[in-house]
């Protein structure tokens, strides 16, 4: 009986009100301290040790490492647009893990799409040879036939080294392994390992992030984010356009933060480029999207890839009430993430960024949220 007692007061003990930043309240109000803080959303607060669960989400954190597991929005960026991995998407079902200390943080991601394909998708999943490898074209006229990787399974994982030296600097480094195709196994998830010793042909689709933020004076910040899903380097890939070329993104930005009673107000400037092939592949399991109400959504960039331009906000904060105002305006490529990736304008160089024709859009918004 006394063990029974015993357990009942540890478990009482630990089951309390988990404090979790699932917005951007917390990193705003330690902007106007001058602190610069992790932009990964939803992520502890504080690490005392605790459980709860909400809103189909369960948090556990036992300093200093922490699990969120379930179904929640997800953020990995301090951009309104992220490049790799933002809010774009409407929720993900998957686990995050981390290990916290004050000056270097590792951070897991694993996440779970279910695909959606047609006939004419499933035939190219099938195909080992789609990608006019010439390793692997011949594959496709042997007993290999129709047997690529075809399994319903698409996967997001990600994992990230952040350092915090000083308050004012935080910097990243991000790797991200997409496997379609298969279900992952350890070597996919690993947070451990490295995609270039890890990379599996034919089911992984890797990309390579790197994001800083820095705060020169209390309530300014400066901001940076790449992302690379490919690059061809010179002689050494000669001819290789055609086959996967370029494919970047990279962003910029600034805001300053003020607080007027007990409401923080952020103006911000940010600027993208997303290369026109960027998210792109010849497998739909393989693509940086996902599909939500038959609607298919970059899992980065917002509005997808062969643009540039830039985007104006206001932001209002008070606790859990978030108010947003922005201006967006940008350049649009023809290419879209509904191209045929064996489209042979790949091969064109000077297009690589935007191709054109070329329009410009503007696009005025407002985002009111709050949280009970």
């Amino acid at each position: 009986m006394k063990k029974i007692i015993t357990f009942m007061m540890i478990i009482s003990s630990i089951i309390i009100f988990a404090s979790i930043n699932t917005n951007n309240f917390n990193i705003i109000k330690n902007i106007y301290q001058g602190k610069s803080i992790t932009n990964i959303k939803p992520y502890p607060t504080n690490f005392k040790n605790q459980i709860n669960y909400k809103n189909r989400s369960i948090y556990i954190i036992q300093n200093p490492l922490f699990i969120i597991g379930g179904q929640y929005i997800t953020d990995w960026s301090n951009f309104e647009r992220g490049l790799y991995l933002s809010d774009s998407l409407p929720y993900v079902n998957g686990i995050t893990t981390g290990y916290h200390t004050e000056g270097i943080n590792i951070t897991s991601g694993v996440y779970f799409f279910s695909p959606n394909l047609t006939k004419q998708e499933l035939l190219i999943q099938q195909n080992p040879a789609i990608d006019s490898n010439s390793d692997r074209a011949p594959l496709i006229n042997t007993i290999y036939k129709n047997s690529g990787y075809s399994e319903p399974y698409k996967t997001y994982i990600i994992h990230s080294i952040e350092f915090n030296p000083w308050d004012f600097m935080r910097f990243s480094f991000s790797e991200i392994n997409l496997v379609g195709g298969k279900f992952p196994d350890l070597v996919d998830i690993n947070p451990l390992g490295i995609l270039h010793n890890t990379y599996g042909e034919g089911y992984s689709n890797a990309m390579l992030a790197a994001e800083l933020s820095l705060i020169p004076y209390k309530g300014f910040q400066i901001y940076a984010e790449y992302a690379q899903d490919d690059i061809v380097v010179g002689a050494t890939e000669a001819g290789a356009e055609g086959y996967k070329p370029t494919a970047i993104a990279y962003a910029f930005g600034g805001r300053y933060v003020n607080k007027i009673n007990d409401i923080y107000i952020s103006p911000k400037i940010e600027y993208y480029t997303i290369y026109t092939w960027m998210y792109n592949r010849w497998q739909k399991l393989l693509k940086f999207t996902a599909e939500y109400d038959n609607i298919e959504i970059p899992m980065g960039f917002d509005y997808g890839n062969d643009m540039n331009g830039f985007l104006f906000g206001l932001d209002l904060y008070k606790e859990n009430i978030e108010i947003k105002l922005t201006i967006e305006n940008y350049n649009i490529g023809i290419i879209n993430l509904d191209t045929n990736y064996n489209d042979e304008r790949k091969k064109e160089k000077e297009n690589w960024k935007i191709y054109s024709p070329i329009k410009n859009k503007t696009i005025l918004g407002i985002k009111f949220s709050f949280e009970i």
